[in-house]
């Protein structure tokens, strides 16, 4: 190897080496949906001191439901997950009025701002009261002055409830005032709550289908639809779990409560003790809450909310335990339609399995039967292959059918496919289905005599795809073969023409000729000359015309003569005599020696001078 293809080759290998590093340590960034989500669902459970978990979850899932039936699930998860929330954040009020946060300086400082701003508004609030009173009675210019005073009132007062505003923001955000802050998330929740639900409905009328809706029947597609019943099973699942702790962690609170009221411990930082007198503190939201100052009183309204919180805790626990149940029957759904298309993937394996177990059977069977057939072993071998090509290229076919399913536009594939294959392999199928033309009725068979493409000899084999003559050369010397085999592309027989001189007896024109001086007889000599060979061939010219009567079709019948014929042609040195008679191929030069030899006795027996020639050049078509 050369020394830069080393040194490409190492970069290769250092950079895939990074490149697998880099894969492994961001294999946790793949599911940037998910790490989204639970960023967000974590920033909204810290400013948030309600647990919005299970209306999130209910969500989430709404979005995964595919079929009516799992749609109604999501919607009753949904009503049981916004309820349970619904009653986390009335908990949550509750609790920020029985139990107000500390105070601090800070606070301390922002309730006295509120007090005075209250008392402030009131003022204002009652000078406008008077000055409407008197403005009913005056008249003149101290109307006027009346009216003045009331609008100069009105913008005190205006601004007053904007700095009263301000400090009851400023307390909110310092902490101070937990139930204007969990107020104002509920009033958030309920917002986001209604465009949620507004766009779970659209998008679940305009989603598109679903892999679970799947009604192909192969493996592809029935494995992502078992993959994603799988995953939604497991959030399903998850959420279930959820629900159960949440509804055993309220059944525990919901103990605690109620053994502390049996045992007579006071609950909240606000409750009155057994002997305690002292009221809340000045400025706590729970100050409006003591009816008169009265300690027994006190205890009787404190366990009168003692007790709705316990109501509240059922109420809680109930919803929570009726989500978990809403889950549990949407898991049992998935289930049951996971197991369904469990079903159907073993189908399509044992379909699989049964398509490779006939093509293996059928490949068997065919080399069987083609090992019995007792012929020529190389156009059978050639046949076999092809046909066991055929049987694997089905079955590779309906595999891969079953595995990733018919094609969308399998019409304008198979088109496609089609015509790229007819251009491709055009000699193949013209040559193969010249075959079947050659087999036919006019077609040739081995040892027939015929000439293809300017190529004349006699025919060893007629395959599938090929055509093997053993070349002969010309017709007037086809009985010296060339020793040469030709191939022929069986397209010859499709997209081109080839001559077949044989019949059943391989019949044929031959010729002889022979110069005759001036000083003989001609005529004589050539009528006697015919003679010879309508005597030495008249029972195969007999055979011949039965032969080519046979071979014309009815509606065409003609006559055929086989009898010799004679041509006399006047030349320079003497008469030239052609003689043409039939003979069969395989006897041409057996015959054609008896006629010369017959011809020299004839002429020497009448004494005249005659000299035989050899036989002109064979005709291409083996006749005039």
């Amino acid at each position: 190897m050369k020394s830069h293809e080393k040194k490409i080759l190492s970069g290769l290998l250092v950079l895939l080496a990074l490149a697998l590093v880099a894969v492994i340590f961001t294999r946790d960034w793949a599911n940037d949906r998910e790490r989204l989500r639970a960023a967000r669902s974590a920033s909204r459970h810290t400013a948030n001191p309600v647990d919005m978990r299970p209306l999130d979850t209910a969500q989430q899932l709404a979005q995964l439901a595919v079929t009516h039936a799992e749609q109604d699930y999501a919607q009753q998860a949904l009503r049981l997950a916004d309820h349970s929330v619904d009653l986390a954040f009335a908990a949550a009020i509750q609790d920020a009025v029985e139990n107000p946060a500390p105070l601090t300086p800070e606070t301390r400082e922002l309730l006295a701002r509120i007090k005075e701003g209250e008392a402030a508004i009131a003022a204002d609030q009652s000078r406008i009261t008077q000055f409407t009173q008197v403005l009913a009675q005056a008249e003149g210019s101290a109307r006027e002055d009346l009216q003045q005073l009331i609008a100069i009132a009105q913008g005190q007062l205006a601004l007053d409830q904007d700095d009263l505003e301000d400090a009851h923001q400023d307390l909110i955000r310092a902490g101070g005032d937990r139930q204007a802050t969990i107020q104002h998330l509920l009033d958030q929740h309920k917002a986001s709550s209604a465009q949620s639900a507004s766009a779970l409905v659209g998008a679940s009328a305009g989603a598109p289908s679903s892999v679970e809706l799947t009604q192909s029947r192969n493996i592809s597609d029935e494995v992502r639809a078992w993959m994603s019943l799988r995953s939604k099973q497991s959030l399903l699942m998850q959420a279930q779990q959820e629900a159960l702790a949440r509804a055993a962690k309220l059944s525990e609170e919901h103990g605690a409560l109620e053994k502390q009221l049996e045992e007579g411990i006071p609950t909240g930082q606000n409750a009155p003790g057994p002997a305690s007198n002292t009221p809340p503190a000045a400025g706590s939201p729970n100050a409006e809450a003591e009816p008169g100052g009265n300690p027994a009183l006190a205890r009787l309204h404190h366990l009168t909310e003692e007790k709705k919180k316990l109501s509240d805790f059922d109420k809680r626990i109930e919803t929570e335990q009726q989500l978990a149940g809403v889950h549990a029957n949407w898991i049992t759904l998935v289930n049951v339609r996971e197991k369904a298309f469990l079903q159907r993937i073993s189908v399509s394996v044992f379909s699989i399995l049964l398509i490779a177990m006939v093509a293996l059977l059928a490949n068997s069977w065919i080399q069987r039967v083609f090992a019995a057939l007792a012929l020529d072993q190389r156009p059978m071998h050639t046949l076999r292959a092809l046909i066991l090509f055929g049987v694997q290229a089905l079955g590779l076919v309906l595999i891969l059918l079953v595995i990733f399913g018919m094609p969308g536009n399998f019409a304008t594939v198979l088109a496609l496919a089609g015509a790229g294959l007819t251009v491709a392999m055009k000699d193949f199928i013209v040559g193969f289905f010249g075959w079947f033309v050659l087999l036919g009725k006019d077609g040739i068979r081995a040892g027939d005599w015929v000439e293809i493409n300017g190529v004349s000899g006699e025919v060893l084999r007629v395959g599938p795809l090929h055509t093997v003559i053993l070349e002969t050369g010309n017709w007037t010397d086809a009985g010296h073969p060339t020793g040469r085999k030709v191939s022929f592309v069986n397209s010859f027989a499709i997209e081109g023409h080839y001559f077949n001189f044989s019949t059943k007896g391989q019949w044929l024109w031959d010729e002889i000729q022979v110069l005759i001086p001036d000083t003989a007889e001609p005529y004589a000599a050539a009528e006697a000359m015919q003679k010879i060979a309508a005597d030495e061939t008249a029972a195969n010219a007999q055979l011949a015309e039965e032969e080519w009567n046979r071979a014309t079709p009815s509606d065409v019948r003609r006559s055929f003569s086989a009898a010799p014929s004679l041509s006399i042609r006047p030349t320079g040195s003497g008469i030239n005599v052609v003689l043409r008679y039939i003979t069969r191929a395989s006897e041409r030069y057996a015959v054609r020696t008896r006629l010369y030899r017959a011809v020299v006795e004839l002429l020497h027996g009448k004494k005249g001078r005659a000299s035989a020639e050899g036989p002109a050049p064979p005709r291409v078509a083996g006749r005039d």
